[in-house]
């Protein structure tokens, strides 16, 4: 059992983790954690949105991004944080030693997940088309040697570009055969011609699973959910010449899924009130935990209790004030800012401070398993 003997915790994380100052378990531990802004991917098909959102200057030099890493432990584009004593620490960093990352992360977390940081949230901006691509199932991918598990994904949609597509193409439309689609990936063809189309609106959620072809058209930004894996199998990419992944994502894909509507109507999510007020819960098919918190206008407030697991806490609309229940640490978590609240931290409640807008956040962790007798 982890105790809250704050010396003996420094003492050892000194020696873990070179350059750790005193006073900086609590920091990382009993307060959240703020990453430093910019862990951008700049992919072609985004824009400038990111930028605009977070308040980060650009000019006709920078390059666009298309997502914002906001909370990663992934080698690609790993979170960093900026200590009180000036050294920049990623969140790998943080959790090599497993007291700290059991102070971070959880004990149950810590136990089930490792200390790796198990979950993936981004802002995305799709301004212009993705590739047509897929994800392997955790099976797919370990057949294939990767070292990335395989995932499925959430999509949340909190905007829409104006005068844009904003579509989601997801599968194959109704009565389009495997044999269809596998002459023309031989051919080389646009497969968007045979993929179900999905015209998106803000606040449409899409689960993504493993193994099912799918193309986000520019026009929508969104918040996406996933495991803490990047695999990303191309099959087609308007001949933009970046690398494809043909023979890994026939290998990968679910044939036997569902097909057109009845495809959407499984991948489409809802918001379901939870026995909280003004929190509501998001049905997942892995392990990740969504629930939305709602404290509306007018200061109205809403209680998070029985903290036991870190949270990402994700600003999606308006503003609002996060504030410890001990009363030793509050934060403004605007919309675009995110925001890891360590197990270590405590509870807390939100309370909403835009008087013109709704004011929500997306609260983000990880289901632990239930303990067999």
């Amino acid at each position: 059992m982890l105790t809250d003997n704050t010396d003996s915790v420094n003492l050892k994380l000194q020696q873990d983790i070179s350059g750790l100052a005193p006073g900086d378990v609590d920091f990382v531990t009993k307060f959240p954690i703020k990453f430093i802004e910019g862990n951008f991917a700049n992919y072609m098909w985004g824009g400038y949105h990111l930028y605009d959102m977070k308040g980060l200057p650009y000019g006709k030099d920078t390059r666009v991004a298309a997502e914002s890493w906001e909370v990663s432990g992934h080698l690609k584009y790993p979170s960093r944080v900026l200590m009180p004593d000036g050294r920049i620490f990623t969140l790998q960093d943080l959790l090599k030693d497993r007291q700290l990352a059991s102070l971070i992360l959880g004990d149950a977390v810590v136990e089930h997940f490792r200390q790796d940081f198990p979950i993936l949230v981004k802002f995305v901006d799709v301004h212009k088309h993705m590739s047509v691509h897929l994800h392997p199932s955790k099976e797919a991918a370990k057949a294939l040697g990767e070292k990335d598990p395989g995932k499925e994904e959430v999509f949340i949609v909190i905007n829409l570009h104006e005068n844009a597509e904003s579509a989601l193409y997801l599968g194959l439309k109704d009565k389009v055969t495997n044999e269809v689609f596998k002459a023309a990936i031989d051919k080389e063809e646009d497969i968007l011609r045979l993929s179900h189309k999905i015209y998106v609106k803000p606040g449409d959620i899409y689960r993504i699973p493993s193994g099912v072809l799918h193309c986000w058209t520019g026009g929508s930004i969104a918040v996406e959910i996933t495991e803490s894996s990047d695999l990303t199998y191309r099959m087609y990419d308007f001949n933009r010449q970046r690398p494809m992944h043909i023979e890994k994502g026939l290998a990968s894909i679910n044939y036997k899924c569902k097909q057109g509507e009845a495809l959407e109507k499984e991948c489409r999510g809802l918001w379901q009130a939870t026995p909280v007020k003004g929190i509501d819960s998001l049905l997942t098919y892995n392990a990740l935990k969504v629930e939305r918190l709602s404290a509306g206008l007018n200061g109205n407030s809403v209680e998070v209790t029985n903290r036991s697991t870190f949270e990402v806490l994700m600003g999606i609309e308006g503003a609002m004030e996060v504030v410890s229940s001990r009363n030793n640490w509050s934060v403004r978590l605007n919309k675009g800012i995110s925001f890891l609240i360590p197990s270590r931290a405590g509870n807390y409640r939100v309370r909403g401070i835009d008087e013109v807008h709704n004011n929500r956040a997306l609260r983000i962790s990880m289901k632990i398993p239930q303990m067999k007798d």
